[in-house]
């Protein structure tokens, strides 16, 4: 293999490692998830139930399938979501608005 050939390979080579770099990977504006889903709520829920208004934490999934962590909260305001992650551990994480839950 020429000289030339192969510097074009290496150049390539380069270039698609740059653009993969540059993209993020999957390109979803998500981190991947780096523990299990389970593990990542069961150490988070303490502190998002200490947090007014939260009534509720659980394990979900996004409209695609994909895990997430449902925080439910009595009334959904701004200063609420703002305080609440977008995402713990690499999972997403959706507010819903549940109102007040009481024991039966």
């Amino acid at each position: 293999m020429s000289r030339s050939v192969r510097l074009t390979i290496c150049a390539a080579a380069l270039v698609s490692l740059i653009v993969i770099g540059a993209c993020g990977g999957a390109g979803d504006g998500r981190d991947m998830p780096t523990q299990n889903i389970n593990t990542v709520m069961e150490s988070h829920v303490g502190e998002l139930m200490a947090m007014e208004g939260v009534t509720a934490v659980a394990i979900g999934a996004l409209s695609d399938g994909t895990p997430c962590i449902q925080v439910y909260v009595v009334r959904k305001t701004d200063d609420l979501v703002r305080r609440i992650p977008k995402t713990l551990g690499g999972h997403p994480v959706v507010v819903e608005e549940s109102g007040v839950i009481r024991p039966m």
